[in-house]
C-alpha cells in the first residue's frame, strides 16, 4: 500500500468527513472531561487504599459496559442508520449528566450509574464513527482520514482529560460535567448536517426484522470473531494494538503511582501526564503520513514497538517526575504510529457489510486490554516495583516487534475465484475478502503500466452493493484492492 496514500488535505476535501471529524473532536473532548472526573473521584480520592486499585475501578467503569454491550453494537451498526446513531448517541450521553453532577461521596450509586451509562453509549458511538470512514473518503485517502479522525480524536480526548484535571482540582467535578454535556449537544447538532447515506451495505443473508437481529446477536458476534480469526490481516493488527494497550495501561498506572504516592501530588499531575502523552500523539499524527509513503504498515508498527520498548527500558533506570513525562511522551508517539496503520489495515481487511461487528470486536479487545493492564498493575507494582514494571513492559514490546510482519507476510489482501478450467486471463466469478466469499460482476477490465510493470485490473461489483478496483502484477502477482468506490 506504500505510495497509495493521499494527503490529509485530500481527505479533508470531503465535506461529510469534515463533519465526522468535527463530531469526534467535540465529543471526545467531552469524553476526556468525564474521564478526568472519574480519575479525580477514584484514583486521587483520599479514602482510596492505593492509586492502582482506584485506577482499576475507574477503568472498569469506563471499559466493562461496552465490553458487555459490544456484541450487540456491531450487529446493529451493520443494520441501523449509522447517521442516526451519530445524532442520537451524544444526546443519550448528555441526558443523564445530572447523575454525574451529584457529589459522588454522598450519591455514589447515582454517580456510578451516570458514568456507566455515558461510557457505554460512548463506545457504541465510537465504533460507528470508525466503521463509516471508508464510506466518506476514497481508498487512497483512507489512511490520511484515519490519521485525522482517530489520532485527532485521541488528541481531543487527551486535551479534555488535561483541562478536566486542572478544572476539577480548581472547581470540582460539577463544572467539567456541565461542559461535557453541552459539548455532546453540539456534537449531535453537527451530525444532523451529514448528507451522505450511511445505511450499511447488508450481506445477502442479513435478517431485516428487529426480533431476528436480537436473536442472532450472539451468533453474529461469534461470526465476527470467526471472520477476524480467518483473516490474518485483521487479527494480527488487532492483537498488536491490544498488546500496546496493555503496555500503555501499565505505564499510566505506574506514572500515577509515582506522582501520587512518591511525591504526594493531586489530580493536576495527571493532567500534565496526559499532556505529555498528547504531545507525543500529536507529533505522531504529523509524521505518520511520511512513514506510510516509505514503509509497509506492518513495518511501521514493528518499529514503533521497538521505539516504545527502548524508551521504557531507558526510563526504568531512573524514574522521577521528568522521566515519567518523557515515557508518557514516547508512548503517545509510538501509539499514533501504531493505531493509524492498525485501523486502516483492519478496515481494508473486511468488506463494508462486516465492518460494524468487526470493529465492535476490535473495540472490545482494545478496551479489555486496558482493564487487564489496570488489574495487572495491582499485582505487579507491589511485587517488582515501578522500575521493574517499566522494564518488563519494554521487554514485552521488543519481543512483540517482529510478530506482525511475520504473521501477515504471506497473506494477500484479497483473493479472486475464477471459473475452474478456464485461462487465468478470464474474468473472475467471486472474491474472498475478510473470510467471506461473494459473487461478483465484472464492470470492466484492463491491462495497465505502473512504474514500468504490467498489471491486470478489474472493477468488480459485489452483491452487497460495494464496488472495488483490484489489480495484480503480471504474470503471477497477488491480488490487491486499489480502491473501494464510495456512493
Amino acid at each position: 500500500m506504500a505510495g497509495k496514500m493521499g494527503s490529509v488535505r485530500d481527505a479533508l476535501r470531503h465535506a461529510d468527513f469534515r463533519r465526522l471529524l468535527g463530531i469526534r473532536l467535540v465529543s471526545q473532548t467531552a469524553d476526556g472531561f468525564i474521564q478526568a472526573a472519574l480519575v479525580a473521584s477514584l484514583a486521587f480520592s483520599p479514602d482510596r487504599a492505593t492509586t492502582a486499585a482506584g485506577f482499576a475501578l475507574a477503568s472498569a467503569i469506563v471499559i466493562v459496559p461496552f465490553s458487555i454491550l459490544g456484541p450487540f453494537a456491531g450487529v446493529f451498526i451493520d443494520r441501523w442508520s449509522r447517521r442516526k446513531i451519530m445524532i442520537v448517541a451524544p444526546l443519550l450521553r448528555a441526558a443523564p449528566a445530572f447523575l454525574v453532577l451529584l457529589n459522588p461521596d454522598r450519591r455514589a450509586v447515582l454517580f456510578y450509574a451516570g458514568a456507566l451509562w455515558v461510557t457505554s453509549v460512548n463506545r457504541f458511538f465510537l465504533a460507528t464513527a470508525q466503521a463509516v470512514v471508508p464510506r466518506l473518503v476514497p481508498t487512497e485517502d483512507l489512511l490520511a482520514a484515519n490519521s485525522v479522525a482517530t489520532v485527532g480524536g485521541t488528541v481531543a480526548l487527551l486535551v479534555g482529560v488535561f483541562a478536566g484535571g486542572l478544572v476539577s482540582e480548581a472547581f470540582g467535578n460539577g463544572a467539567i460535567v456541565t461542559v461535557a454535556a453541552v459539548a455532546w449537544l453540539v456534537a449531535s447538532t453537527i451530525a444532523v448536517t451529514i448528507r451522505s447515506d450511511l445505511r450499511p451495505h447488508l450481506l445477502p443473508e442479513a435478517p431485516e426484522l428487529l426480533r431476528h437481529q436480537i436473536r442472532r446477536v450472539g451468533v453474529e458476534f461469534s461470526g465476527g470473531i470467526r471472520h477476524i480469526v480467518r483473516t490474518p490481516r485483521a487479527i494480527g493488527p488487532i492483537a498488536s494494538i491490544s498488546v500496546d494497550q496493555m503496555g500503555q495501561g501499565l505505564v499510566l498506572v505506574l506514572a500515577l503511582v509515582v506522582f501520587k504516592e512518591r511525591f504526594g501530588e493531586g489530580v493536576g499531575s495527571f493532567s500534565w501526564l496526559i499532556g505529555a502523552g498528547g504531545m507525543g500523539v500529536f507529533i505522531g499524527l504529523a509524521t505518520i503520513g511520511r512513514l506510510d509513503r516509505r514503509f509497509a504498515r506492518e513495518r511501521i508498527i514493528a518499529w514503533s514497538f521497538v521505539f516504545g520498548g527502548v524508551s521504557l527500558l531507558a526510563v526504568s533506570l531512573f524514574l522521577n517526575r521528568w522521566t515519567v513525562l518523557i515515557a508518557s511522551f514516547g508512548i503517545g508517539l509510538s501509539f499514533a504510529w501504531k493505531k493509524i496503520p492498525v485501523d486502516t489495515m483492519v478496515q481494508e481487511a473486511v468488506p463494508d457489510g462486516l465492518r460494524g461487528r468487526v470493529f465492535a470486536v476490535y473495540d472490545v479487545a482494545y478496551n479489555l486490554s486496558r482493564l487487564l493492564a489496570a488489574l495487572l498493575a495491582i499485582v505487579l507494582l507491589p511485587t517488582i516495583g515501578e522500575n521493574g514494571s517499566a522494564a518488563l513492559i519494554g521487554i514485552v514490546f521488543l519481543l512483540w516487534a517482529p510478530v506482525l510482519p511475520r504473521w501477515i507476510r504471506d497473506e494477500p489482501e484479497i483473493r479472486l475465484r475464477f471459473h475452474e478450467g478456464v485461462r487465468a486471463e478470464e474474468w473472475p466469478r467471486a472474491v474472498l475478502w475478510g473470510g467471506v466469499e461473494e459473487p461478483v460482476e465484472v464492470v470492466r477490465s484492463a491491462l495497465v503500466e505502473r512504474d514500468g510493470e504490467r498489471f491486470r485490473t478489474f472493477r468488480l461489483a459485489m452483491t452487497d452493493g460495494t464496488t472495488i478496483d483490484v489489480s495484480s502484477r503480471e504474470p503471477e502477482g497477488e491480488w490487491a484492492i486499489d480502491r473501494e468506490l464510495i456512493e
